[in-house]
């Protein structure tokens, strides 16, 4: 793992909420096995919902540390950036184009060109939900971005509505 770069984001929905942000790139073959095999990241989704969150935990709690302590920031303590990552709805996904705050962290994945199936596991490439056009994809990549739960001061977690269900929507497009 190659860090980039980490960032305090601010939340829009709730004041005196903050959380941590990280890009970070690993090798491609990595990528691959890592976000689109059977046993990667969105194969434990795709088990159950309750798998994918049980490996996304797991993954944070290997690298919240390094990440925190990757470059302090005068608007958040290395403290509140681990309690961040490892909180419930911290996540690791695909670096996403036009999602960045420096050009460290500028994504790699775009809108994907043609509705072709690259994942066949009878479940994405089935459905006709917009997510799933995304979800069947097998992106090829190096980027990552891992982003913190928002918190307050005290450590409260607050999840946007849209992001409630997100592990059940991957599990059941291979997107959110």
């Amino acid at each position: 793992m190659r860090i980039h770069c980490t960032h305090p984001d601010g939340c829009d929905k709730k004041d005196g909420f903050l959380r941590i942000v990280c890009c970070i790139s690993i090798d491609r073959d990595l990528f691959d096995l890592f976000f689109n095999s059977e046993s990667g990241y969105r194969g434990r989704y795709f088990a159950s919902p309750e798998e994918g969150l049980l490996a996304n935990g797991q993954l944070l709690q290997l690298i919240s540390t390094r990440l925190a302590a990757f470059r302090v920031h005068r608007e958040m303590t290395a403290d509140h950036a681990e309690r961040s990552l490892c909180a419930s709805s911290a996540k690791a996904w695909l670096a996403e184009v036009g999602k960045h705050f420096c050009k460290d962290c500028y994504g790699e994945w775009t809108t994907p060109q043609d509705a072709a199936a690259e994942i066949l596991n009878g479940r994405w490439e089935h459905s006709p939900d917009a997510r799933a056009s995304y979800g069947r994809k097998a992106p090829y990549l190096e980027k990552l971005r891992i982003i913190g739960a928002v918190l307050d001061g005290s450590g409260t977690e607050y999840v946007i509505e849209e992001k409630r269900n997100r592990a059940q929507h991957i599990s059941e497009f291979g997107w959110s």
